[in-house]
Protein backbone atom coordinates (compact mmCIF):
# COMPACT_ATOMS: atom_id res chain seq x y z
CA UNK A 1 0.00 0.00 0.00
CA UNK A 2 2.58 2.50 0.79
CA UNK A 3 4.25 1.94 -2.81
CA UNK A 4 0.90 2.10 -4.49
CA UNK A 5 0.94 5.77 -2.37
CA UNK A 6 4.31 6.62 -3.06
CA UNK A 7 3.64 6.45 -6.73
CA UNK A 8 0.09 8.26 -6.78
CA UNK A 9 2.20 11.08 -5.29
CA UNK A 10 4.43 10.72 -8.26
CA UNK A 11 2.17 10.14 -10.85
CA UNK A 12 0.18 13.04 -9.98
CA UNK A 13 2.98 15.52 -9.37
CA UNK A 14 4.35 14.21 -13.48
CA UNK A 15 1.44 14.65 -14.49
CA UNK A 16 0.93 18.19 -14.20
CA UNK A 17 2.84 19.39 -17.23
CA UNK A 18 3.52 17.59 -20.87
CA UNK A 19 5.85 18.49 -23.94
CA UNK A 20 5.97 19.42 -27.81
CA UNK A 21 7.04 16.67 -30.07
CA UNK A 22 9.39 16.74 -33.04
CA UNK A 23 9.32 14.34 -36.08
CA UNK A 24 12.14 13.76 -38.40
CA UNK A 25 12.82 16.56 -39.60
CA UNK A 26 12.60 19.08 -36.55
CA UNK A 27 8.86 20.32 -37.27
CA UNK A 28 6.22 19.52 -34.70
CA UNK A 29 3.78 16.92 -34.93
CA UNK A 30 1.65 17.14 -32.67
CA UNK A 31 -0.22 14.32 -33.53
CA UNK A 32 2.04 11.47 -32.55
CA UNK A 33 0.55 11.95 -29.07
CA UNK A 34 -2.65 11.30 -29.79
CA UNK A 35 -3.69 7.89 -28.92
CA UNK A 36 -3.84 5.45 -25.52
CA UNK A 37 -0.85 5.29 -23.79
CA UNK A 38 -0.39 2.32 -21.10
CA UNK A 39 2.38 3.60 -18.37
CA UNK A 40 4.99 0.74 -18.35
CA UNK A 41 8.06 2.12 -15.55
CA UNK A 42 9.24 5.24 -14.84
CA UNK A 43 13.18 5.50 -13.54
CA UNK A 44 14.89 8.63 -11.60
CA UNK A 45 14.21 9.78 -8.15
CA UNK A 46 16.79 11.51 -6.04
CA UNK A 47 19.46 8.45 -6.70
CA UNK A 48 18.57 8.47 -9.73
CA UNK A 49 18.20 4.37 -9.72
CA UNK A 50 14.87 3.96 -8.47
CA UNK A 51 12.35 2.11 -11.10
CA UNK A 52 8.74 2.22 -10.26
CA UNK A 53 6.48 0.15 -12.45
CA UNK A 54 2.66 -1.39 -12.43
CA UNK A 55 4.54 -4.75 -11.26
CA UNK A 56 6.51 -3.32 -8.03
CA UNK A 57 3.17 -0.51 -7.21
CA UNK A 58 0.00 -2.80 -8.32
CA UNK A 59 -1.09 0.53 -10.12
CA UNK A 60 -2.07 0.97 -14.30
CA UNK A 61 -2.30 4.42 -15.45
CA UNK A 62 -3.20 5.02 -19.29
CA UNK A 63 -3.23 7.97 -20.68
CA UNK A 64 -5.35 9.11 -23.86
CA UNK A 65 -4.73 11.92 -25.48
CA UNK A 66 -7.51 13.01 -27.89
CA UNK A 67 -7.42 15.39 -31.03
CA UNK A 68 -9.55 17.87 -28.84
CA UNK A 69 -6.34 18.66 -26.70
CA UNK A 70 -7.67 16.93 -24.21
CA UNK A 71 -5.97 13.93 -21.73
CA UNK A 72 -7.70 11.46 -19.75
CA UNK A 73 -5.92 10.01 -17.28
CA UNK A 74 -6.88 6.11 -15.62
CA UNK A 75 -5.34 5.07 -12.71
CA UNK A 76 -6.81 1.23 -12.33
CA UNK A 77 -9.08 1.32 -15.52
CA UNK A 78 -10.89 4.08 -13.22
CA UNK A 79 -10.94 7.48 -14.74
CA UNK A 80 -9.33 10.27 -12.60
CA UNK A 81 -9.43 13.01 -14.46
CA UNK A 82 -9.38 14.87 -17.84
CA UNK A 83 -7.18 17.32 -18.57
CA UNK A 84 -6.29 20.23 -21.25
CA UNK A 85 -2.82 19.99 -22.62
CA UNK A 86 0.05 21.63 -24.47
CA UNK A 87 2.73 20.61 -26.69
CA UNK A 88 4.76 23.51 -28.01
CA UNK A 89 8.62 24.64 -27.64
CA UNK A 90 10.06 25.50 -24.28
CA UNK A 91 12.70 25.41 -21.80
CA UNK A 92 14.52 22.06 -20.33
CA UNK A 93 16.52 22.10 -17.38
CA UNK A 94 18.45 19.21 -19.32
CA UNK A 95 19.35 21.49 -22.06
CA UNK A 96 19.76 25.13 -23.82
CA UNK A 97 18.11 24.66 -27.01
CA UNK A 98 14.20 24.74 -27.23
CA UNK A 99 12.50 21.26 -26.67
CA UNK A 100 9.63 19.44 -27.40
CA UNK A 101 7.48 20.14 -23.63
CA UNK A 102 3.76 18.59 -22.83
CA UNK A 103 2.17 20.26 -20.27
CA UNK A 104 -1.07 19.18 -18.62
CA UNK A 105 -2.60 18.81 -14.98
CA UNK A 106 -0.12 21.52 -14.25
CA UNK A 107 3.28 19.72 -14.95
CA UNK A 108 5.79 20.55 -17.99
CA UNK A 109 7.34 17.09 -19.39
CA UNK A 110 10.52 17.13 -21.77
CA UNK A 111 9.72 14.69 -24.78
CA UNK A 112 12.83 12.33 -24.99
CA UNK A 113 10.95 10.16 -27.90
CA UNK A 114 7.61 9.42 -29.36
CA UNK A 115 6.58 7.61 -31.91
CA UNK A 116 3.55 4.84 -32.99
CA UNK A 117 4.39 2.46 -29.86
CA UNK A 118 6.58 4.44 -27.29
CA UNK A 119 6.88 7.57 -25.38
CA UNK A 120 9.13 8.92 -23.10
CA UNK A 121 9.53 11.57 -21.16
CA UNK A 122 11.48 13.58 -18.34
CA UNK A 123 9.44 15.36 -15.54
CA UNK A 124 11.79 18.33 -15.60
CA UNK A 125 13.57 18.09 -12.71
CA UNK A 126 16.82 17.47 -11.41
CA UNK A 127 15.80 14.75 -8.96
CA UNK A 128 12.80 13.70 -11.38
CA UNK A 129 11.93 10.70 -13.50
CA UNK A 130 11.59 9.17 -16.73
CA UNK A 131 8.57 7.98 -17.39
CA UNK A 132 7.71 5.38 -20.37
CA UNK A 133 4.42 4.24 -22.20
CA UNK A 134 3.61 2.18 -24.91
CA UNK A 135 0.48 2.72 -27.04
Amino acid sequence: MRGVSLFLGFFFFFLFSYCTIRNEEGALNQQSIVGTWHWKESRGGITGNEIINPENTGVTIKLVFGTNKKVTVFTDNIETGTYDYTIQLGKSIFDSEPQPILSFNAMNYVIEKINDTEMRIHDNFVDGYVLNYTK
